[in-house]
């Protein structure tokens, strides 16, 4: 199953883990997130797996500034919340987390790298 998230669904996510951020300062940046974790070239899949599409998702929405404070959390949650509409439910602990923000507030991150990271965190059964 390939599952496409939309704004909307972005915007919810934002709001439940945003933590009372006020309205998103540049709405293109979900706009992107959701364009880029479903884009395809020569009608392939860029983004191969629930793992690299939630990390689509993270590195647009944790790179880019769009909210005035809660872009890392929100990132994580959306990446989170992705994987388990996937069927995959991830249960992070606190240094995965951790391991997650500071990757992604390293110049050189990448979206591979944060896939990498997802799929290290244990999931529940």
């Amino acid at each position: 199953m390939i599952l496409h998230i939309d704004v909307p669904w972005i915007l919810q996510v934002a709001e439940l883990a945003g933590a009372g951020d006020p309205a998103p300062e540049d709405y293109g940046v979900p706009v992107a997130a959701c364009a880029r974790h479903q884009a395809e070239l020569l009608d392939q899949a860029v983004y191969d797996g629930p793992y690299t599409r939630a990390a689509a998702l993270v590195h647009t929405l944790g790179r880019c500034r769009w909210l005035e404070r809660s872009n890392l959390a929100v990132a994580a949650a959306t990446g989170v919340m992705y994987l388990e509409a996937s069927g995959i439910t991830v249960k992070p602990s606190t240094t995965d987390a951790a391991a997650l923000r500071n990757l992604l507030v390293d110049p050189a991150c990448t979206a591979h790298q944060i896939a990498h990271q997802l799929r290290s965190w244990p999931t529940t059964t």
